[in-house]
């Protein structure tokens, strides 16, 4: 077993937190007695040169121009940084879409508070079944010039997979930037900064990647200035990697394992596990759709390996009580109408027994 998840335990819930492989773990061992045996050594000069080189593997890997790429602590720090260095002032336009991740609009919101400028939330049609329909509702509840358009590549709750073409052309015409978060990008599905027309993109690497956590990521255009949210040895570096590079005291080996939760990853491409994982997917799809239980998007909007699903009759409580008592580990939540939401991801520690599993635990649920 290449994890160490309980063997009683059906793990549904990768998209929530990751996994970190067996093989990493001790990878990350080996690295953390390295550091303690001199972190003079390890935590100075030698470590900017180790995450440069860490960085530079990384971008390589998802195909981006490493020199706009930087490491960093997590997601929600990179978007922290993000939203804190744009400019915005009284007469900005912020759009985003309510189906985004619940911290990332309250940032937002606070950003534009603090900046005067106007946050306009846009209701997303869900199930989303066309493109059409959502540029329509962008176009109807934000009709004017837009300064930035945040949006994800896969929502996290709701697991639809955005038009990010679409969208990057959309708040173009408006004269805006698209900002990407990307947390359920990287080792799921492709990262396109130009086929998207982003302007910054902010993710992370221990979801769907078998690292340790956490790691980060931030993708950015050269005229975009971001700075980390706190101010460090490094906060003036001109070097994007660099400026990321030293938040204070830190443990750096989750960042210094990617490569290695990389390689591994690439093995499971190469001998079609990942493929297993997408097929999987569409059974969860089939099986669940069966007993009542609706997909928050149309097939195309829907990611590899993460689909989520509307439970009519049921609240979020009654499932997650459900699902836990019966050892099975998947997200269930509102949406943004406080519809309950199950959402599940397939790995490759699953199989259709898996699926068959949550699927009579739902129905018994349903049936009540």
């Amino acid at each position: 077993m290449e994890f160490a998840l309980r063997p009683d335990l059906t793990q549904f819930n990768h998209a929530s937190y990751g996994l970190s492989s067996r093989r990493v773990m001790a990878e990350g061992g080996r690295l953390r007695q390295q550091i303690e045996s001199d972190p003079t050594l390890h935590l100075g000069p030698e470590l900017a040169r180790r995450l440069a080189e860490q960085t530079t593997s990384v971008a390589h890997a998802l195909g981006v121009d490493g020199a706009r790429m930087t490491l960093c602590t997590n997601a929600t720090s990179a978007a922290a940084a993000t939203i804190a260095s744009v400019p915005l002032n009284e007469d900005s336009t912020v759009v985003v879409l309510d189906v985004e991740y619940s911290s990332i609009r309250r940032a937002w919101e606070i950003a534009c508070t603090k900046a005067g400028a106007r946050l306009v939330s846009v209701a997303v049609p869900v199930p989303l079944e066309s493109t059409a329909a959502l540029l329509a509702a962008l176009d109807d509840q934000a009709p004017d010039q837009v300064n930035y358009l945040q949006v994800s590549t896969i929502t996290s709750s709701t697991a639809i997979r955005m038009p990010l073409p679409a969208l990057g052309e959309w708040v173009e015409q408006r004269g805006g930037r698209l900002i990407v978060d990307a947390a359920h990008g990287p080792g799921h599905v492709p990262l396109s900064p130009e086929l998207w027309g982003a302007s910054a993109i902010f993710g992370t690497l221990h979801k769907w990647f078998p690292t340790l956590r956490p790691v980060g990521l931030l993708w950015v255009e050269p005229e975009l200035k971001i700075r980390p949210a706190e101010v460090s040895l490094t906060w003036d570096s001109v070097d994007l990697a660099e400026r990321f590079s030293w938040p204070g005291t830190f443990d750096p080996v989750p960042r210094l394992c990617v490569g290695t939760a990389i390689e591994q990853w690439l093995e499971w491409q190469t001998a079609g596990l990942l493929d297993d994982c997408e097929k999987l997917a569409d059974t969860a799809d089939r099986a669940l759709a069966d007993i009542g239980a609706r997909p928050t998007a149309a097939t195309k909007f829907r990611p590899p390996r993460l689909r989520s699903f509307i439970l009519d009759g049921v609240t979020a409580p009654q499932v997650k009580d459900a699902l836990q008592a019966a050892e099975i580990r998947v997200w269930v939540g509102n949406g943004a109408d406080g519809e309950c939401l199950l959402r599940l991801a397939t790995h490759i520690y699953n199989d259709e027994n898996d699926v068959d599993r949550v699927t009579n635990r739902i129905q018994e649920v349903l049936s009540r």
